[in-house]
């Protein structure tokens, strides 16, 4: 490999074997060359009830699934990046797979993973890869390959927990008014439900809930067990 291409290599795409807590745990499969297309898909998922006789309804927020990302790169048995030296697209190939689809022992599947790529860092589980090849040399070895592979976000747990901490509506929130807020809807922000915008204003010592002043610090008590 040339010198140029040496230095760039630490920037370029890694999937990490990593521990069920994130925790890197043996070699990366380092891609030769990165990434030709990367792409993220969001999925919400929304209530969308109609009752009969009716032509829509209000959607309701009911959860935001993992994301899901697309990765394609090349994989190059041609030695056009390695100063002429070649290495064999099966080998590369078995260096992918052991890090992100052969079953381990210890674990008795797949490794957890991490994928980075520049600022993209993300914990995650494998889903599929497709391998198309597109070069073959005069014995029909491949020589060139390309692979797209997907992958699911993953939320370690003590994160989730913290996370989940964090929005809940169990817990003492405060928010600073900005111009245009009400508060049925910054009651419903936290929790949920904009029906309790009266005990809040109460709590608040506020008169006039429909004349809110921006830069107010407001008090969002935590709900009772009740």
């Amino acid at each position: 490999m040339d010198v140029q291409s040496l230095a760039k290599l630490p920037f370029n795409l890694k999937i990490i074997p990593t521990t069920v807590d994130g925790i890197p745990a043996g070699l990366p499969f380092i891609a030769m060359f990165n990434p030709e297309s990367f792409s993220v898909h969001e999925d919400l998922v929304w209530n969308r009830p109609c009752p009969p006789g009716k032509q829509g309804s209000e959607p309701t927020y009911v959860k935001t699934n993992p994301r899901t990302f697309t990765i394609e790169f090349t994989l190059d048995g041609t030695g056009v990046n390695t100063n002429g030296v070649k290495i064999p697209v099966t080998a590369q190939m078995a260096l992918f797979r052991g890090v992100t689809t052969n079953i381990r022992g210890s674990i008795h599947r797949p490794h957890y993973l991490m994928v980075q790529y520049g600022t993209f860092i993300n914990v995650c589980i494998m889903n599929s890869s497709n391998v198309t090849y597109t070069m073959f040399d005069m014995f029909g070895l491949p020589i060139r390959a390309k692979v797209s592979a997907t992958f699911t976000e993953r939320t370690i747990k003590g994160l989730s927990d913290v996370l989940g901490m964090l929005s809940s509506p169990d817990l003492t929130h405060r928010k600073t008014v900005k111009e245009g807020d009400l508060l049925p809807l910054l009651t419903r922000e936290v929790y949920n439900n904009q029906h309790y915008y009266i005990q809040v204003a109460r709590v608040n010592r506020i008169k006039n809930f429909r004349k809110l002043k921006a830069g107010t610090e407001l008090f969002f008590p935590p709900l009772s067990k009740k």
